[in-house]
């Protein structure tokens, strides 16, 4: 039986923007009737997020990025809360257009092929697309998980516009020797200030023209952040590099 379910994937373009807390909650006031809240919100706060970020030892990944190659790929594993299953993600990079495709996995399948050096049950004829490219650049460039990275996302969806999501990042921390998918880490070091909340702007077209109206009236500016880059770059580079 092949392990593919829930097979996705995501053309985007995205935007970035950092704010003040108190800014962050005034902008989402001024978004009220072009905005409606994402279902898995649990509250003001959103929903835990947990990302494993997968890289060679001399950090292969991350070096494309910081070289500006304008193909470029990340490899995470990524979680909701306590969810049982698990997120196997390719995040590619192609000029400006960002694409992701994922797939769902079972955490024990994940932890037996990826993290405890058992491998794969069966052959890689029975994975998906997503899987089967993961399983390749993890031997072509001897990925092991190198970054874990932990926020809460408080996300909205467009009500007028499909493809526009708007999302908030809080508490975003990272941690470099505890890379377990099963068990994250509870504190790790702040990647942004705990005052800051992190916007993106994820859309497959064009940002539309309310929008760019209230971005400019509370005169925000875009900014360059990979979350994995950063934390690389802030642990092993001394934050020389992003």
């Amino acid at each position: 039986m092949s392990l593919a379910t829930d097979i996705r994937t995501f053309n985007r373009f995205e935007l970035k923007y950092l704010l003040h807390w108190r800014t962050a909650k005034e902008f989402i006031r001024a978004l009220e009737g072009y905005i409606y809240p994402d279902p898995h919100n649990d509250d003001e706060h959103g929903y835990p997020i947990y990302s494993l970020y997968c890289d060679s030892r001399g950090f292969s990944l991350f070096w494309e990025k910081i070289e500006g190659l304008k193909f470029r790929r990340k490899v995470r594993f990524r979680r909701y809360g306590n969810d049982q299953d698990v997120f196997l993600e390719i995040k590619q990079r192609v000029d400006r257009t960002l694409q992701k495709r994922r797939v769902r996995w079972p955490l024990d399948q994940v932890v037996q092929t990826f993290c405890s050096g058992s491998g794969l049950n069966g052959g890689a004829q029975e994975l998906d697309p997503v899987a089967a490219e993961i399983l390749f650049l993890w031997n072509h460039y001897s990925l092991e998980p190198r970054m874990a990275i932990s926020y809460r996302r408080r996300a909205f969806f467009a009500a007028f516009e499909s493809d526009l999501r708007i999302t908030f990042d809080t508490r975003v921390q990272y941690h470099a020797r505890d890379l377990d998918i099963v068990r994250p880490f509870e504190t790790g070091k702040y990647l942004i200030g705990p005052e800051v909340v992190l916007m993106e702007v994820k859309f497959n077209e064009r940002v539309p023209l309310w929008l760019c109206k209230i971005i400019c009236k509370f005169g925000l500016e875009l900014v360059r952040l990979s979350k994995y880059c950063s934390a690389v770059d802030r642990e092993f580079f001394r934050g020389q590099l992003t």
